[in-house]
């Protein structure tokens, strides 16, 4: 819990600290354009405005299950570009896909588990993922080998139900994709349009 509130507090003077030097800046521009006859601005942020402000902005933060859907997706769109061996878009999810979990790590590093409402750690745990199974999709995708690809992006699935269980969630249980999504993207190395 303390933590959890460590992360909370500092993600919170981020915010703020975002916020007030953007205002800075804007209070900025807004005495230079009074100077040359601009048009005038927003009026700064007062102390008392400060805390209404930061709760505007954590009401912009999309939820952990929005955040891993976009997972879901680029991971998915990640097993047929490598079906179909486009490397280069195997690639893009990938990078995609890791990209998104390490906007979850930094938004929640530590979440309840459902089962006991104990700590649990996921920063650790991902920074384990990391550096093994997801570092091996990686390198099949370098290698360009079907067959390493398959394996390691199972391997990897594997890893992802590990720590949906570490926080309570069994019920999450991710497959290897037996449909393709509708996707606007065409999946073929070789396609030709649009150019």
């Amino acid at each position: 819990m303390n933590t959890l509130l460590k992360s909370a507090s500092l993600i919170a003077i981020g915010i703020v600290l975002g916020v007030a030097i953007e205002r800075g800046v804007m209070s900025a521009a807004t005495a230079q354009q009074r100077e040359g006859g601009g048009r005038r601005g927003p009026a700064p942020l007062t102390m008392d405005q400060l805390p209404a402000e930061v709760a505007q902005l954590k009401a912009l933060v999309p939820s952990n299950s929005h955040i891993m859907m976009d997972v879901q997706f680029h991971w998915t769109n990640l097993w047929w570009a490598g079906k179909k061996k486009n490397w280069p878009l195997a690639q893009y999810y990938f990078n995609e896909t890791r990209g998104h979990i390490q906007w979850l790590i930094r938004k929640s590093p530590v979440m309840k588990s459902q089962l006991d409402q104990k700590d649990v750690d996921i920063a650790g745990i991902f920074d384990g993922v990391d550096t093994s199974s997801l570092a091996a999709v990686k390198t099949a995708i370098e290698h360009k080998d079907s067959a390493e690809f398959a394996s390691t992006y199972k391997t990897m699935l594997e890893s992802c139900y590990a720590c949906h269980k570490s926080v309570g969630r069994p019920y999450l249980r991710p497959m290897i994709p037996t449909l393709q999504t509708q996707a606007i993207l065409n999946m073929d190395p070789a396609a030709t349009w649009p150019e």
